[in-house]
């Protein structure tokens, strides 16, 4: 079965900091400024009121959410740390 499916990065930095995030790893995929976190915060990846992601950014820890066409929510990945971790939940959609 084939999937249609986008990838995006969400980062509640300035494209400054976005931008060197991209380009330390190597991402192969756009990012969306989300300053006020609303997009993490209506996502669960964040809290109102809290000033960090779920996971531990300073432990390069990012959480993911895999979601439909329709905007629901299928998984959420609190804890997703390396590059090939996401690699490989991307594979398993496909």
């Amino acid at each position: 079965m084939e999937r249609n499916i986008l990838v995006f990065g969400v980062n509640d930095r300035d494209q400054e900091s976005a931008g060197a995030w991209v380009e330390r790893e190597s991402l192969p995929f756009p990012i969306i400024l989300d300053k006020d976190r609303s997009i993490a915060i209506a996502y669960g990846m964040s809290n109102a009121g809290d000033e960090r992601y779920l996971a531990n950014p300073a432990d390069g820890r990012r959480p993911a959410v895999i979601i439909d066409e329709e905007g629901l929510i299928l998984k959420l990945l609190p804890d997703l740390a390396t590059v090939d971790g996401q690699t490989e939940t991307l594979a398993s959609l496909v």
